[in-house]
Formats: structure tokens, C-alpha cells, sequence
């Protein structure tokens, strides 16, 4: 019987990486961001005013779509009580004479504390709330011009001169998953191509061409996952522009790479445990330093580091080079270029595997 077939029917573990695996952490990732954006995040009020005004920004904090009026404090101490304990995201104090000192001009702060830890949370409170603010200033420029004009149309005009028209591109509805699942699954299928690999090569090899058999079948698995990856992202409405068949060819680019690091520390080191730690701590910050959440021209020296270190790193820049802009064959090519040096590793690992008389040629 063929050795990766022995393997296989011996290893429990690799149906574990092959099937269950692969199901799983896509279900689970999806479920997470299943909502798309974020909706009805919960806040408090302050209402030190008790007017119009304050009783108008409440319900236009209540009509919102992400943000959800979860109670009314009598202070600020209360409030970060139910903030530290995760109750609430965020507090909005509306301030005493608030509509009073608006009414005679006088610009008027309104302090909002929210968790800054929930990155992701706090900017979508940020730009929850930002509307409503603009919105309660043109409707109190729109009275106050109202009163002297007596012409709505002339009072709305004077107020709001220029009008933005903003066309978000690539992903118009600000959708989170989009913009987080397209780099969590990617970063999550390196690991697992890794771990297959890994778990192949420590069962003794009979030759060269079981090394490769087993390195293209891991290969070959991996693929087939990606290509469902990818089909899911088309099915969940993803910008997706590109070719699909150049964003596959990228997918078998990152696969190879990712076998010759694992081939050459496991040629080093002839210990899977070792082999795996490595592995581990090398690919574990890749969601950081993908350069998507973090981005790389923001980065200080280390992060810059591990930035060019990482496989991954240059393949998310193909992949939304092509899911996004649909660049051309060429540039995209180019992008993926620095991937050949990752590439190098797998012979080279052979190499070692052959000076060490662990394959017979």
C-alpha cells in the first residue's frame, strides 16, 4: 500500500485537519459576523438638561440602526459603572442648559465616553453618532435662518451650502465582514495547510517522490478548501471584480510557500513538536501584520518586519488587488513576485533531507 495512504488511514488527526477543521472555523467565523455590521450597540444617556433638545437627540439615538438607548443615568459614575462591566458601550452626557445656551449661540460641547478596547465597536459608535449631531445643527441653523427669511427653502440652503456626495467604493455598505472574514480565512487556511503538512512529514519517508506525493496531496486538499473560500465570499455578495482562476493560481502560490517554510524548519529541527511551536508563533501574528487591519505604512520597525516575513502578507495584497480593482494580470503577478523567495525554501528543505540521508534520492 502506498505510504500516504497507510498515513492516512492511521491518522485520525489529519481527518480532523482535512474536514472538520476547515467546516468548523468557516462556521464558526461566519456566525461571528453573520450580522454584517454591527446593530443596536448598547449606549447610555446622561440627561442633565431635560428640554426639547435632549429629548430630540435621544430619540434620534433610539431611531438609530446601531445604537440602542439601553438606559438614562442619573451620572457619570453610574454610567462607567455599566461601561467597565461591558453593560453598555458607550455614555452621551447631554450637559444642563444645554438647549439654552444653543438657542443663544453659545457653542456647546456634548462628551461621549465609549470603550476604545472594541476598536471596531467604537468606530461604528463614532459613526453612528456623528450624524446625529450634524443633523440637530442643520435643523437649528434651519430655524434660526427660518426666522429672518421666512423661506424654508432659502433657510435649508444658507445652512447646508455644499452637500457632500460621498460614493464609498469596494465596499459600500461598510460591511465588517467583508472587510474581516476575507482576512481571518485566509490567515486561518495557512495554518491549517501548515498543520496537514506537518503532520505528513513526521512519518518516516520512504523517497523523494513520497516527499512530493505527500506535499502536493496537502496541497491539493488545501486547494479545494480555498476554492469553497472563495465561491463563499462570491455567495455572501463580497466585492469580487477579479479573475477567479488568478485568485486560485494565488491560493496554490501561498500554499507552496507555506510547505517550504514547514519543509525546511522540519529538515532543521526532525521534531514535529518543535517544527509546530515554530510555526505557531511565526504565522499566529498574521492577522496583525497582514497589513489590512493594521496598515503597513502605519507600521513601526518590528511590525514592518514581520510584515515582510509573512507570506500571507503579500497575498492579501494580491488578493484585494483583484477582488477589488481587478488589476491587471502583470501587476498582480508582480504583487505576488516575493512569494517565489518563500518558494525557494521547499527545495532547499529537500536538499537538507537528502545530506541527512532521510530519503533514499
Amino acid at each position: 500500500m502506498c505510504p500516504l495512504f497507510k498515513i492516512l488511514a492511521q491518522s485520525k488527526m489529519l481527518w480532523v485537519i482535512y474536514i472538520f477543521l476547515p467546516l468548523i472555523l468557516g462556521l464558526i467565523i461566519f456566525s461571528i459576523f453573520i450580522a454584517q455590521l454591527p446593530r443596536k450597540l448598547p449606549i447610555g444617556i446622561i440627561n442633565e438638561d431635560q428640554s426639547s433638545l435632549s429629548y430630540d437627540i435621544s430619540q434620534q439615538v433610539s431611531a438609530s440602526p446601531t445604537l440602542e438607548l439601553k438606559a438614562y443615568y442619573p451620572s457619570l459614575s453610574a454610567a462607567k459603572e455599566d461601561l467597565n462591566s461591558g453593560k453598555i458601550y458607550g455614555a452621551l452626557i447631554l450637559p444642563y442648559d444645554l438647549e439654552r445656551k444653543v438657542k443663544l449661540g453659545i457653542t456647546q460641547n456634548l462628551p461621549f465616553y465609549y470603550n476604545a478596547q472594541f476598536i471596531l465597536v467604537g468606530k461604528a459608535l463614532d459613526n453612528a453618532l456623528l450624524p446625529i449631531i450634524m443633523i440637530q445643527n442643520a435643523k437649528l441653523e434651519a430655524a434660526r435662518e427660518l426666522i429672518t427669511s421666512q423661506n424654508i427653502n432659502a433657510a435649508i440652503s444658507k445652512t447646508t451650502p455644499i452637500i457632500p456626495h460621498i460614493n464609498p467604493l469596494y465596499n459600500p455598505k461598510n460591511n465588517y465582514a467583508q472587510f474581516l472574514i476575507t482576512l481571518i480565512l485566509p490567515c486561518l487556511w495557512q495554518i491549517l495547510v501548515a498543520l496537514g503538512l506537518l503532520n505528513l512529514l513526521s512519518y518516516p519517508i520512504r523517497d523523494s517522490l513520497d516527499f512530493f506525493t505527500r506535499i502536493s496531496f496537502n496541497l491539493f486538499i488545501m486547494l479545494f478548501w480555498a476554492m469553497i473560500m472563495v465561491f463563499c465570499f462570491s455567495y455572501w455578495g463580497f466585492t469580487l471584480v477579479g479573475q477567479i482562476d488568478l485568485i486560485f493560481f494565488g491560493f496554490l502560490v501561498l500554499g507552496l510557500s507555506i510547505s517550504g517554510v514547514v519543509v525546511l524548519l522540519m529538515a532543521i529541527l526532525k521534531i514535529p513538536s518543535k517544527a509546530l511551536s515554530i510555526i505557531a508563533a511565526y504565522t499566529a501574528p498574521s492577522l496583525a501584520f497582514a497589513g489590512v487591519t493594521y496598515p503597513e505604512s502605519a507600521m513601526e520597525s518590528f511590525a514592518s518586519f514581520w510584515n515582510h516575513i509573512l507570506p500571507i502578507s503579500y497575498f492579501m495584497r494580491f488578493y484585494l488587488e483583484q477582488a477589488n480593482y481587478a488589476s491587471p494580470i502583470l501587476k498582480s503577478l508582480h504583487t505576488l513576485a516575493p512569494l517565489c523567495i518563500f518558494i525557494l525554501t521547499l527545495p532547499l528543505g529537500h536538499l537538507i533531507y537528502l545530506k541527512r540521508n532521510w530519503l533514499r534520492g
